[in-house]
């Protein structure tokens, strides 16, 4: 499949933004062969529905070894938000703290040369402390 769109870069930025929509940015670039930058791994907390990020707490091994720590990463964080999930709205959570994290994680150049542990120490720590300024 992806040899008929790879020369139409309009279909290509239209899948691209599908898939960050979506959540499902990392896996996307991920399945292209693409790098995937560590602010991507944000991307399924930020705009995943609730099954997507639950799904990913299950499924974060996967045969490839590309990105596996990343996606083991990722469903720490996601049981995380989930188990935040009882005193919120997961949309609510999104709008108001992930999705201004994922802005922030991809306009930061020092982000790209942190570990797994980093990533989810740094967002793990920002989740915790969000509820309750944020009345939740």
């Amino acid at each position: 499949m992806g040899e008929l769109w790879l020369g139409d870069p309009g279909v290509v930025l239209g899948l691209e933004c599908e898939a960050y929509l979506n959540g499902t940015l990392a896996e996307f670039w991920e399945e292209q062969g693409t790098a995937v930058p560590v602010w991507t791994w944000t991307n399924l907390l930020a705009h995943g529905s609730e099954s997507q990020i639950h799904d990913s707490v299950y499924q974060a091994s996967k045969p490839r070894r590309t990105g596996r720590s990343w996606r083991i990463a990722r469903s720490y964080l996601a049981y995380q938000v989930l188990d935040l999930a009882w005193d919120f709205k997961l949309e609510e959570f999104q709008s108001n703290v992930l999705q201004p994290l994922e802005l922030e994680l991809a306009a930061r150049p020092d982000v790209e040369g942190w570990t797994p542990r980093r990533w989810v120490d740094t967002v793990d720590d920002l989740i915790r402390s969000q509820p309750s300024t944020l009345g939740f």
